[in-house]
């Protein structure tokens, strides 16, 4: 079966690729939302030593990223360069989740820390074996560019059910109604059943998701210098104006969910005095959900970069609405207002950003004559686990220096007036500062349908002629597209 064409792609294989973003979308959510948390007050590490944990270990992503997806884009076997990582991912996925969340019997912070470190080390390796070539292989299922945009929708309806069950049951469930004495226990009981969830999906991924057999005929690449290896693979990707504009995009606005959610568990618990994450994360899900395939139509409609700003608009707006929650009883109703625009636009900045980031291999095709996907597949895993530890980083450090008094125990205590400002502020500044930075890059986004139609028809002739078919064409394009 050969999927990479330029035709639609049949239903089995939208929803195969859909359920393997079941592991990203879940995985992110409970690490962005709980993990800190699940540090701070279970394990009970100080907030400054556990953002510390997620930063060290970018230091061995800056590695591991880049390397896969050299490793991914060379890997030649019966079933292709992808598909293997998705079968060995099938264990390493449950394994490598539920180590991370493992009650530790040890008294001694030091200890506890280097198992954290460890431990989310091994996570991390693993979501690279699998993400990396998982985010590869959409942009060789189909060359079309709205099919393209459908996969996104896909992956991103799964990734957002993968959330609100991850979200919302974690800790009302696991933690606050399975073992309300003992939260450790919970979120061990959580790690091991969402392990699996995340985990078996990629049965389906591996069986049917089958990319371009051309790809298989691409000449393996080599590594002769060190020079040669990070011009190839760190500089020259930073030469495409898409590849620069949707790593922004990607990597900020991302980082701006990552805020909302690490947040959100302090926020509602110390703010607004509210023990339930449903309260917020039911009418946020609820919105995203039904707004994934509107934001397709819309994208379809009037482009994908257009989309996208205007899900940023909507994301700042949402903002404006929360120093108004003064009060549990003021905030139930303003919440769904909050959800609405904020899950409206949170779809549509995930939807739009996988969508183009198929597309950027493309563009790198004109300019190198050889497809990387994996290369800047890596780029984009190094960035995602990157910018979520700055997060964590920034504000574990932040709410330790505003006094936060962590729980003796199972109890929690009150906060100080002035922690709970500097809750209030970081809440709201630190998600639309990021945003606004993504958006700024994705008004320099150059990568148009009418520019992909071009560029498609380009490469077309390149193969089907040489290296010279339309060499005028082909040289306007790289004026758009790159710095040459």
């Amino acid at each position: 079966m050969k999927n990479g064409t330029n035709g639609k792609l049949p239903l089995r294989v939208k929803l195969s690729y859909g359920a393997g973003d079941l592991y990203g979308g879940g995985a992110t959510t409970l690490i962005s939302m709980y993990y800190l948390y699940f540090l701070t007050d279970v394990l009970q590490i100080s907030p400054a030593l556990a953002g510390t944990a997620f930063l060290i270990s970018k230091i061995w992503d800056a590695v591991t990223d880049p390397f896969m997806g050299i490793i991914s884009d060379n890997t030649r076997t019966r079933f292709g360069r992808r598909r293997p990582y998705f079968l060995a991912g099938i264990f390493l996925i449950f394994i490598s989740f539920a180590l991370m969340w493992a009650p530790l019997p040890f008294r001694s912070e030091g200890i506890k820390f280097l198992y954290v470190l460890i431990s989310y080390l091994f996570f991390s390796t693993v979501y690279t074996v699998v993400w990396v070539p998982y985010n590869s292989i959409a942009a060789e299922l189909t060359k079309d560019y709205n099919e393209r945009t459908k996969l996104s929708t896909y992956r991103m309806i799964f990734s957002n059910i993968s959330g609100i069950l991850a979200g919302t049951l974690a800790k009302d469930i696991f933690v606050d109604t399975l073992s309300p004495g003992d939260p450790g226990r919970g979120f061990f009981m959580m790690s091991i059943v969402f392990g699996l969830f995340f985990a078996l999906p990629y049965i389906a991924t591996f069986l049917y998701c089958k990319e371009d057999p051309e790809a298989m005929n691409a000449p393996r690449k080599r590594i002769e210098s060190m020079k040669s290896f990070l011009t190839e693979y760190f500089v020259e990707p930073f030469r495409l104006k898409p590849f620069r504009s949707v790593m922004q995009m990607f990597l900020f606005g991302f980082m701006a969910q990552d805020a909302v959610l690490a947040l959100a568990v302090y926020f509602l618990t110390y703010y607004l005095n509210m023990s339930s994450m449903m309260t917020l994360l039911v009418p946020v899900y609820l919105f995203m959900l039904l707004a994934i395939p509107l934001t397709e139509a819309l994208s379809l409609r009037i482009g994908k970069r257009k989309t996208y700003i205007i899900s940023c608009i909507l994301w700042i707006f949402s903002f404006v609405l929360i120093p108004f929650m003064r009060s549990p009883e003021a905030a139930k109703s303003l919440i769904y207002v909050f959800g609405a625009f904020f899950g409206t636009a949170a779809a549509g900045i995930s939807v739009m950003v996988f969508a183009m980031f198929p597309d950027v291999p493309d563009a790198d095709e004109l300019f190198s004559g050889v497809r990387r996907e994996g290369i800047y597949s890596g780029i984009f895993a190094f960035l995602r686990k990157s910018g979520s530890a700055l997060v964590m980083f920034l504000i574990g450090s932040g709410i330790q220096m505003a006094g936060y008094i962590p729980p003796t125990g199972t109890v929690q205590h009150a906060q100080t007036q002035g922690f709970l400002n500097f809750l209030l502020i970081l809440f709201i500044s630190l998600p639309v500062i990021f945003v606004l930075i993504a958006l700024r890059a994705c008004v320099k986004y150059p990568l148009t349908r009418e520019v992909h139609q071009r560029l498609k028809a380009a490469l077309a002739l390149r193969h089907a002629e040489g290296e010279t078919a339309d060499a005028l064409e082909e040289n306007e394009l790289k004026q758009i597209l790159g710095d040459a």
